[in-house]
């Protein structure tokens, strides 16, 4: 994949300080219901003044003066572990979606491979099982299924911002996400807004090194279709190479090879 050069990628801030695209990252995120962030400031009272809030927004950004709140950190248990996320203020949400909605079309043309179902808009279990039912409907019985091990972890700011370099070529976009993630515990940490996003980058290289196989992906899930299990053996260890190769490993207990149905691949847990 080529990284783009062509004008969306050098102009893309302007997209983020934009009023309306403002508008439709906060009608984004106030769809969902969340906890108000460390400042205690919920979606209820940041909807009751929203122009103003919005429009103060957009000339702290444009001017270079905003920054990001510390996020509040909530611990729960879930699947047999405890989970750490993060939870940035409202307002720092609603600038995290602008960022998404403003690359993300750079990363769909660009970056994301057509089998990749995960944290984008072409996102969803569905599509994804209807994506592996073809491969099994091609004779393609055996899948290497491999889930990756905390994806998220063990990315350094650095590595987090090349990887949106590669595709992203706009400086002050890249210094706005810059601020944003040396805001937050870790450049990847759970609850982010541009985690999903930044995830599916750190796992870029990994999906051009599968390319060429019968794959698909469902945000931190690989599976390699093949007509063996001989074949399949051989797929798992071209794709542990793959991810050791860029820090990562597959999950023991989530990941295995065997003849699966479509509907028992990519269930939460």
């Amino acid at each position: 994949m080529t990284p783009a050069c062509g004008p969306a990628a050098h102009s893309l801030m302007r997209q983020v300080t934009d009023i309306r695209a403002l508008k439709r990252a906060a009608r984004q995120c106030m769809g969902r219901t969340g906890a108000p962030g460390a400042d205690g400031l919920t979606w209820r009272v940041f909807r009751q003044d929203l122009p103003t809030r919005l429009d103060a927004l957009s000339r702290d950004l444009a001017a270079g003066t905003w920054r990001p709140q510390p996020p509040r950190t909530e611990r729960f248990d879930a699947w047999g572990k405890t989970l750490t996320i993060v939870i940035p203020t409202v307002t720092d949400r609603v600038v995290h979606r602008a960022v998404r909605n403003a690359v993300e079309p750079v990363l769909e043309r660009d970056a994301y491979p057509p089998w990749m179902f995960g944290w984008h808009r072409r996102a969803g279990r569905p599509l994804a099982v209807a994506a592996a039912a073809a491969h099994l409907a091609a004779g393609r019985t055996w899948a290497a299924d491999l889930d990756v091990a905390a994806a998220t972890r063990g990315v350094t700011l650095d590595a987090a911002l090349g990887s949106l370099a590669r595709f992203v070529h706009d400086g002050t976009l890249l210094a706005l996400v810059r601020r944003i993630l040396t805001a937050l515990p870790q450049p990847l940490a759970p609850g982010s807004g541009l985690t999903p996003m930044l995830t599916n980058l750190r796992m870029t290289p990994v999906d051009q090194l599968l390319a060429r196989r019968a794959v698909v992906r469902l945000t931190d899930n690989y599976t390699l279709f093949t007509p063996t299990r001989p074949e399949a053996e051989a797929a798992w260890r071209h794709a542990a190479e793959a991810l050791a190769a860029h820090g990562m490993r597959p999950a023991p207990g989530k990941s295995k090879i065997w003849q699966p149905n479509p509907e028992d691949l990519y269930a939460a847990g």
